[in-house]
């Protein structure tokens, strides 16, 4: 690559400066790389029941046929039959520090016989107070049928945009959102509200990372009528980062067809989807 000149100079001279010191952010998002990567070896180390226990927020949810406390939800059951592994592969955070996005490959493999196996993504929203340890506010995960980011590096990243003003919510978002689905299909919506750096998740397909890969996917034209209901929104204290999780169906009124979580960010001015991840509920019992 040929550079200019000038721009040689400029390089020239910002090499003589002090370096910069690491940003705050980063740190923030390398610590919840590492109570990620801590949380995975706990469930290998004891089993997953415990490792969820001790990672979870108080009020951490999951899916379990709804969205169900996951203390409420483990406590009284036994470890299933199974080892959990997973790993992060790539961690994002508020300006603010409280509040992230954690993602990466799984594998789960049975106790009793070795060659039942799956593989899939997790992603997860983790919360924290100040001089807090990260824990885990809501998780959900797809499957998918080969082993995908196993050998993938670790990204971390902090947001970078600026701030929403105090009205703009994340609801608000997901409203709009919701709408241009409707009104415009799901593949103009993405565009116009997907980040760059978007992640769409859907159950039985490779992760697609980036908007380019998300607007490609066939898929995507099957959700036009998809009716988006949110349970639960919140952003970070820095109103920069944030997250729905609900449920969807096939239209409005109809039967629960499965769960959702989106994380946004701020991205060129407005609320971006940084990430994407439904997972299809089980057909109904004949």
């Amino acid at each position: 690559m040929k550079m200019h000149p000038a721009l040689l100079a400029a390089l020239a001279l910002a090499a003589c400066a002090t370096p910069p010191s690491p940003s705050p952010n980063m740190d923030d998002a390398r610590s919840l790389a590492a109570a990620e990567s801590a949380f995975a070896a706990h469930s290998l180390r004891e089993d997953m029941r415990v490792a969820f226990l001790a990672n979870f927020a108080p009020d951490g949810v999951m899916p379990r046929g709804s969205w169900v406390n996951a203390h409420e939800f483990l406590t009284p059951r036994p470890a299933p039959p199974i080892v959990l592994d997973w790993r992060p592969v790539f961690t994002e955070v508020a300006a603010s520090g409280d509040m992230g996005l954690s993602t990466g490959p799984s594998k789960i493999t049975s106790k009793t016989d070795a060659s039942q196996f799956g593989y899939g993504q997790f992603v997860s929203i983790w919360k924290r107070d100040a001089g807090a340890a990260w824990r885990v506010a809501v998780d959900l995960g797809i499957s998918h049928d080969a082993p995908v980011f196993w050998d993938a590096p670790l990204v971390t990243v902090a947001v970078a945009g600026p701030p929403a003003s105090p009205g703009d919510t994340i609801e608000g978002a997901e409203r709009r959102f919701a709408d241009d689905v409707k009104a415009q299909g799901p593949r103009a919506a993405y565009a116009k509200h997907g980040s760059s750096s978007l992640r769409l998740y859907r159950t039985g397909v490779a992760p697609m990372v980036g908007k380019d890969a998300a607007l490609a996917w066939p898929g995507l034209a099957a959700e036009r009528q998809r009716a988006w209901i949110v349970d639960k929104s919140e952003a970070a204290r820095s109103n920069d980062f944030g997250y729905a999780r609900g449920s969807y169906a096939a239209s409005p009124g109809a039967r629960v067809a499965g769960w959702y979580l989106r994380a946004w960010h701020r991205e060129a001015g407005a609320w971006r989807i940084a990430m994407d991840v439904t997972n299809d509920a089980p057909p109904p019992r004949q």
